[in-house]
């Protein structure tokens, strides 16, 4: 059995700012308004695999916490940060940044893509319904606009 969520449609959205650092032309601050797609398959229990409300309540906190945030990785092997009173300053070969720690949100991941941003939403959703469902994947699309989106499965049950 299978569920989908449209993140247009279901209001599972967010806007943040970023940088991907290195790129040409994506490595300056920048924002999207995202939308966020998920797809479940698993085995039903009673009537549902999963009620729709609980994933989009889950996902809905998720955008919540990324919503009009500097996106920033911590993972990322070329990037140094440290907090300074209430700051957060980072640096990224000669270009270094000193941004209040309300305005950024530092992720546990290697850069701040679609790509792993998808990731991350999988791992969060999946870790917040492991125990109440019986899953064989969670598959979450990061949308950075119409037309234009990452897609990360991840498979807990072969």
């Amino acid at each position: 059995m299978r569920i989908k969520l449209d993140g247009l449609y279901s209001n599972l959205k967010f806007s943040s700012a970023h940088i991907i650092f290195g790129h040409e032309t994506c490595g300056y601050i920048h924002g999207h308004s995202y939308y966020v797609d998920v797809e479940l398959s698993g085995e039903k229990k009673g009537n549902f695999l999963c009620d729709f409300r609980i994933v989009k309540k889950i996902v809905k906190e998720i955008c919540k916490r990324l919503d009009h945030k500097l996106l920033i990785p911590k993972f990322h092997k070329d990037l140094y940060y440290e907090i300074r009173d209430n700051k957060v300053y980072f640096k990224y070969k000669e270009k270094e940044y000193l941004i209040p720690v309300d305005d950024i949100l530092l992720l546990p991941i290697p850069s701040t893509s679609a790509e792993d941003l998808a990731i991350y939403i999988a791992d969060e959703l999946y870790n917040r319904l492991k125990d109440h469902i019986n899953l064989e994947y969670i598959e979450v699309s990061v949308n950075e606009g119409l037309g234009q989106k990452a897609t990360y499965r991840k498979v807990v049950k072969e």
